[in-house]
């Protein structure tokens, strides 16, 4: 039983009840617990649909990303949503696995993806970013990207905080589906 009850439906705002009826993710229990915020959740959604279709990191690494920021929070509930996400977007098994057993610099995971993670692990973990994390993310990533990258993981930090702080109990897990159709919308594949 979730600690903080979800929005009924009857109680949705117009904009919400709307999300309800014909957006893939909008029955989720996380979009219902986030409508109690009924001024903020715009704003969060409007974030998270720009995430979706305009940033300018690669759909794989940002999904590395998250994994990333679900494991470092132990957010549960997403981490069910985000592993359905992985498998649609062909993120290998031993990629999931190894983030899930905080094994950011494993052989599986390319340069490019351990300066990734070694970046997110430190946002999540300390804020503060060292000369040699900083360093490696540059390496690889326009000014642009790393500042994306930084409202992913918070996006996600949020997430994870208020799942879990609600106890929000796993329902349908439609992340996969959801992802892949955002991708292919915003002609990034997803396959």
């Amino acid at each position: 039983m979730n600690r903080i009850p979800l929005v009924p439906v009857e109680d949705l705002t117009p904009a919400q009840r709307d999300a309800y009826d014909n957006k893939p993710g909008g029955k989720l229990n996380l979009s219902r617990l986030l409508a109690h915020a009924q001024t903020m959740q715009p704003g969060i959604s409007q974030a998270v649909q720009a995430m979706m279709m305009d940033i300018t990191v690669p759909p794989l690494e940002r999904q590395i990303c998250v994994l990333a920021v679900l494991h470092l929070d132990r957010g549960e509930y997403e981490w069910a949503q985000h592993i359905q996400v992985s498998k649609v977007m062909g993120i290998p098994d031993e990629k999931v696995a190894a983030i899930a057993g905080d094994r950011f610099g494993d052989p599986v995971f390319d340069d490019r993806e351990k300066a990734l993670l070694a970046f997110t692990r430190q946002v999540v973990k300390t804020v503060r970013v060292d000369d040699f994390v900083f360093n490696a993310v540059n390496a690889f990533y326009t000014p642009r990207q790393i500042v994306e990258l930084i409202h992913v993981i918070g996006l996600y930090m949020l997430f994870a905080r208020v799942s879990e702080v609600a106890e929000l109990e796993i329902d349908a897990i439609g992340g996969g589906e959801f992802w892949k159709k955002a991708n292919q919308k915003a002609g990034l594949g997803g396959e």
